[in-house]
């Protein structure tokens, strides 16, 4: 295998295990190979590291390893978004100044655009404040969306911000805040993404994708036309009309590729980089469009997979709610009167949270005409309006 050859199995890898590390954990890859692998990762592996330590340096090594990994993972640092925009500015420059000169004008600012895309859309995730819940902000934020009495109460109140919690809502012990309809804390970008830069960060998402794409499918273009400009337009007859991979073996084209990058090693690195990264940036933009079309957030995903499992086990219980759960003399201070599109039509009981739990307590629950849970999808979810009317949700139009 040659120089060529290692270097883009390393980078694959390299990209793999980046995935995996950063998002193996998530709900969707829990029971998969790449949910196995992120706990290789950040269980496993530490475990033995942390035992091999213990034996040689007596567990120094670790411990300054634990402090370095809480303040990258725990603390709100810029080093993590400087090293993503130096990645970015340092891959555009060295594009931009290999590939100017033989760009047409329409890829010239076809290019110009799509990287402007990514740069504006994360310093909107970076900047963007609006979805911290303080005093001032409580009384509109409770009102953006109802509470569903499965995964939001009303009455729940935030032990460190001391304020009731809106439906949707988290405190981000990172930003130190309660977040509206708060997805996740991205380090990426520095800050909560909620309800007010959620839409700006699905759009990073998206730009940078179209970005890296775009990126690799141009280098490609490029280092296409230098070998066909080497090997066939000087050639004579015939030949100097085909492509110029017609008649070589796949060992010949690699050695032709290998020999282009090394030939242009601005434009060969920028779209290797660009082409093994891609499918990084497409595939969470692909997971969140999927949480978009599930009416659900990062955060609320995380707490299905939990009733999830309770329903696996048999704890919970549906059946139709009442006049006062539907809405009737509830407390307007609690649970303010909210306009959204769908009410919730039954009521849930998890009796894991009733312990101790009795076999008897079943039989009990099915004479008072409470029905047994077999699957989630018996279950309603009254922030899924649709694959449309939850876009326009995120988009703030409904």
């Amino acid at each position: 295998m040659g120089f060529y050859q290692k270097l883009i199995l390393a980078i694959a890898s390299l990209s793999f295990v980046v995935f995996t590390a950063l998002f193996g954990s998530l709900p969707a890859f829990r029971k998969t190979p790449i949910g196995y692998v992120n706990r290789l990762i950040w269980i496993k592996f530490p475990s033995l590291l942390l035992s091999a330590d213990r034996l040689l340096s007596g567990g120094r090594f670790i411990s300054l390893l634990k402090r370095a990994g809480h303040y990258l993972m725990n603390q709100n640092h810029p080093l993590v978004l400087i090293f993503y925009l130096t990645i970015l500015t340092t891959a555009s420059l060295l594009f931009l100044s290999a590939a100017w000169p033989r760009l047409p004008a329409v890829h010239r600012l076809a290019a110009l655009l799509a990287l402007a895309l990514p740069f504006y859309t994360t310093y909107r995730c970076v900047r963007s404040s609006a979805s911290v819940i303080t005093p001032a902000t409580l009384s509109d934020h409770l009102r953006h969306y109802p509470y569903d009495h499965v995964l939001f109460s009303p009455g729940a109140v935030c032990r460190t911000c001391r304020l009731p919690k809106p439906a949707r809502s988290k405190h981000c012990r990172i930003c130190n805040a309660c977040v509206a309809k708060q997805d996740h804390h991205c380090i990426w970008v520095m800050n909560c993404l909620g309800r007010a830069n959620y839409v700006y960060f699905v759009a990073m998402l998206l730009s940078l994708a179209a970005l890296l794409v775009y990126g690799a499918s141009l280098c490609y273009v490029l280092l296409d036309a230098t070998l066909q400009e080497t090997l066939v337009r000087r050639a004579k007859g015939p030949a100097a009309r085909s492509h110029w991979s017609v008649g070589r073996s796949y060992r010949q084209r690699l050695d032709m590729w290998a020999w282009a990058f090394s030939n242009d090693v601005r434009i060969g690195a920028v779209g290797l980089l660009a082409g093994m990264t891609a499918p990084l940036a497409g595939g969470l933009f692909l997971y969140h469009v999927y949480l978009i079309w599930a009416g659900m957030t990062t955060n609320e995903s995380f707490k299905w997979e939990e009733w999830k499992e309770d329903v696996a086990d048999g704890f919970v219980y549906r059946d139709t709610p009442t006049e006062v759960d539907a809405g009737v003399g509830k407390d307007a201070e609690l649970e303010p009167e909210v306009n959204w599109p769908v009410r919730r039509e039954q009521r849930l009981v998890n009796m894991v949270r009733r312990q101790p739990w009795r076999r008897e307590d079943d039989a009990d629950m099915q004479r008072r005409g409470w029905i047994r849970v077999g699957s989630l999808k018996e279950v309603e979810n009254i922030y899924d309006l649709g694959f449309w009317g939850n876009s326009k949700d995120v988009f703030h139009t409904s």
